[in-house]
């Protein structure tokens, strides 16, 4: 009985994500907010250089659009294929749960949305975004000043951390779909009247 209603809980999300995704202002705001939290984790300590990229560095513009994509390409070149996969479906996850949380403060303001969407799994992106072993991550320097120096287990900790944000993204999606399927059953129901 609970698996069986379980799965109409997750049908249930699934069908109303669906329904917000068929606009494409929620579609681009979704791919917007994918690009921005990945380039987010993936230069937050090197801003500087990014910054000096931009708009000091003479190069030309497709030189620094070449240099700012290489960061998203690097995903699949620099790191293992468990950290990629990690911070690739971290991140498309963020742009829904973006999507899902503006669907929502639209059409109900803020009273109505779950405390804690999203947020943790945001800090979790930020803090193990980047090569925690060579250095690029905030994990390194944290765990650096606590004594923790092997590379390995930096490695994997920060893999941890991006499917742990990826579960608490998830979590947080499901409850947002479940608030947008009870919004698009009012304004259903209001349309028939």
């Amino acid at each position: 009985m609970r698996s069986r209603l379980l799965r109409t809980k997750l049908k249930i999300s699934v069908i109303s994500t669906v329904r917000i995704f068929r606009s494409w202002k929620y579609v681009t705001l979704s791919v917007l907010a994918t690009l921005a939290i990945s380039g987010l984790v993936l230069w937050s300590l090197n801003l500087e250089l990014l910054k000096y990229i931009i708009f000091e560095a003479p190069i030309s513009f497709l030189g620094k659009l070449d240099f700012f994509t290489y960061g998203y390409r690097s995903v699949f070149t620099t790191y293992d294929s468990a950290q990629s996969v990690g911070l690739i479906l971290l991140s498309v996850l963020f742009g829904i749960n973006t999507a899902l949380f503006v669907y929502v403060i639209r059409r109900q303001g803020f009273k109505s949305v779950p405390k804690k969407s999203g947020i943790g799994a945001f800090g979790i992106a930020i803090i193990s975004g980047g090569c925690v072993a060579c250095g690029t991550s905030l994990v390194a320097p944290l765990l650096a000043t606590l004594g923790a120096t092997s590379s390995a287990f930096l490695r994997d900790l920060s893999t941890i951390l991006n499917w742990l944000g990826s579960v608490l993204l998830l979590y947080s999606i499901y409850k947002l779909s479940h608030i947008a399927a009870t919004i698009q059953a009012k304004e259903r129901l209001s349309s028939v009247d």
